[in-house]
């Protein structure tokens, strides 16, 4: 029944279409995706992952197999997924679930409210429970920002056993931990069957190894670095283009080497010759867009206040004048060209650093997915990743500016830029539209030839 819903769907659709080629929707085709990281494991619920990337590539491969109650637009907006309705109390303590009805998983079993408690149990942030047809979910502290925690992709819903079984537009077909991923579609899929039969998914393919694979026509859909992006459209490529949704920051070090390294390094001069104009300066944790605050927050240099402020540290706490060191993710190209610029700018204030490819180093390059167009739960995401304990419950702009003034301080955060992700999709592919957040909604794209 719900297929051919979709089909009466489309048919009206195309009423209005005109007749030539490459307008109308069509069913069949394999779509080709290839993706610098790689998964170990599609369970979305497993350890955060180590590199910024994997976050990355989970949050976009996730939402094909398996459905979250909600999901949050760019907008901070609620939108339906697998719970219809929701409704909370004054307190924003206890919220209540109303699930689609219908809804089943691949192998054919019902999704029930049980189904859906027993996947989001062990969370130390709230308790799910199951109240009759309703799934009602409880917390301690007050979350106003509960929609946007639970559309997370580590949130979403799914049955553990022998195989992962989930309630997606696409369910596994084969899985090579680290190397592929193809995907076939779901018939029972309750927002409708996929355009196309399936989506093949290569891992661990670099950048570059991406373009030339694109050029070649060997796949459908590509990554683009934010450096990338003016490159590809002189060009003539257009790139689907997200806000700045990812944040590189340079973490540790004591906090007088941190304020003189924020106050050396050239944003400005890097986003224009490294990035290429491809990323925003970045003086706080969240980006304007999405914080309003983040004026608040100086990006300009002042090496002179810099070399003051690191003399002044040495006064209050006097040590051996020393070398510190710095490292990023050494597979990462970009990481490596923006550590250098750093360790070149902190010079300029007195500051030795010297570029560590491994080993243990007293600074780190990392870049930070940001997860969520909720400031709150944004700022949750960036404290999670460098291990500092975020307030639940943030929404007023003054909260959120004092949080990142904390976050900044003890999890010893030095904003740097925030990137936009980026994609290039190929001749053959219709339909598709870049999230605003980075995410692919592969199930409405169709492909044109074989």
């Amino acid at each position: 029944m719900r297929l051919a819903v979709r089909y009466f769907a489309v048919a009206i659709f195309l009423v209005g279409l005109p007749a030539w080629g490459g307008v109308r929707p069509r069913y069949g085709g394999m779509l080709r995706v290839a993706i610098a990281e790689s998964l170990a494991s599609l369970d979305p619920a497993e350890p955060d992952p180590v590199k910024s990337g994997d976050a990355v590539t989970r949050a976009r491969v996730t939402p094909l197999l398996f459905d979250t109650l909600v999901r949050v637009d760019a907008e901070g907006r609620g939108h339906p997924r697998l719970a219809v309705a929701w409704q909370a109390d004054r307190s924003y303590k206890r919220w209540q679930f109303w699930l689609r009805p219908g809804v089943k998983f691949w192998d054919g079993a019902p999704l029930t409210a049980e189904a859906v408690v027993a996947s989001l149990s062990g969370r130390a942030e709230w308790k799910a429970r199951a109240d009759g047809e309703f799934v009602v979910i409880e917390s301690e502290a007050s979350r106003p920002g509960l929609l946007a925690e639970l559309a997370l992709a580590r949130n979403a819903i799914m049955r553990r056993g022998p195989a992962l079984v989930g309630t997606g537009p696409f369910l596994i077909k084969s899985f090579v931990a680290g190397k592929s991923l193809e995907l076939a579609a779901n018939d029972g899929s309750w927002g409708g069957r996929p355009f196309v039969d399936g989506v093949q998914i290569e891992f661990g393919k670099s950048l570059r190894d991406q373009i030339v694979a694109f050029q070649l026509g060997k796949v459908d859909l590509i990554e683009v670095g934010a450096e990338q992006i003016g490159k590809v459209e002189s060009e003539g490529r257009k790139a689907q283009v997200s806000f700045p949704v990812e944040l590189v920051a340079v973490v540790g070090g004591a906090a007088n080497v941190r304020e003189a390294l924020s106050l050396a390094v050239d944003r400005k001069s890097i986003q224009s010759v490294l990035l290429r104009g491809g990323s925003e300066a970045a003086g706080g944790v969240l980006p304007e867009w999405m914080s309003g605050t983040g004026v608040l927050f100086p990006v300009q240099v002042d090496l002179e206040k810099g070399r003051q402020t690191l003399k002044a540290g040495q006064a209050r706490a006097p040590a051996p004048t020393r070398a510190w060191t710095l490292s990023c993710d050494a597979g990462d190209g970009l990481a490596r060209l923006l550590t250098d610029r750093v360790a070149l700018n902190a010079r300029e204030v007195g500051l030795s650093v010297q570029v560590v490819s491994s080993g243990t180093a007293d600074l780190h390059l990392e870049r930070i997915p940001l997860g969520s167009a909720d400031p709150g739960v944004a700022l949750g995401e960036v404290g999670r990743a460098v291990g500092a304990k975020v307030a639940v419950g943030l929404s007023a702009p003054g909260e959120i500016y004092l949080a990142e003034k904390k976050l900044m301080d003890e999890g010893a955060v030095v904003p740097l830029f925030h990137l936009p992700l980026a994609s290039l999709v190929g001749e053959r592919v219709r339909g598709f539209s870049e999230d605003k957040l980075g995410g692919w909604g592969l199930e409405e794209d169709w492909v044109e030839g074989p």
